[in-house]
């Protein structure tokens, strides 16, 4: 081929924008952007939302967990000897990250008494609650502020509500619990 210096000039500065606009367009197909893991279908969804920061958490009206700066202080004070510090990193953790399949709106439960969970979240000015019902195969919750229940594994029971906080043994009978203004459930 018999080209001028500026004919190569223009087949070279094509042929690298070729190149430039075949990388871009192979590099979305092979690296996607988009980490599906993340992903979540209409069966599955979080407990307390995509980014949901935890301010308070408290159990039963028995035991409160409230964020102090980054640290997590708990109340009554007889259960900083029960739970490190750790551990309760670790409970918030769960409950941050816990995805649970949707289950059917009408669930009926009678005769089990479940575990009443309301937590306080950031940028959210009223607190959200939930009911747990450990069963022998899996651990329903109850979300009260769209009234849906979520299905997960028994395990995560754990992680939730810690079996050093067994709730028998929270409160004597001689204590009061906390005092928490209770919300209106009524629709």
């Amino acid at each position: 081929m018999n080209l001028s210096r500026t004919g190569w000039n223009n087949v070279i500065i094509f042929s690298v924008m070729t190149m430039i606009l075949l990388i871009n367009l192979t590099n979305e197909r092979l690296f996607s952007t988009v980490d599906h893991s993340d992903i979540q279908t209409s069966s599955t969804q979080l407990v307390l939302g995509e980014h949901a920061v935890i301010l308070t958490l408290a159990i039963s009206d028995r035991v409160l967990i409230e964020r102090s700066g980054r640290a997590w202080q708990i109340s009554p004070a007889e259960l900083n000897k029960q739970l490190s510090e750790q551990s309760l990193e670790q409970m918030m953790m769960a409950w941050q990250q816990s995805v649970g399949l949707l289950q059917a709106s009408t669930i009926q439960i009678e005769g089990l008494k479940g575990i009443e969970v309301m937590v306080e979240l950031a940028g959210n000015p009223t607190p959200q609650i939930f009911t747990l019902f450990a069963l022998s195969d899996q651990l329903l919750v109850r979300r009260h502020s769209d009234e849906s229940w979520l299905a997960l594994p028994t395990q995560i029971y754990q992680q939730l509500i810690p079996p050093s906080l067994t709730l028998h043994s929270l409160t004597p009978p001689s204590l009061t619990p906390l005092s928490l203004t209770p919300l209106s459930l009524t629709p």
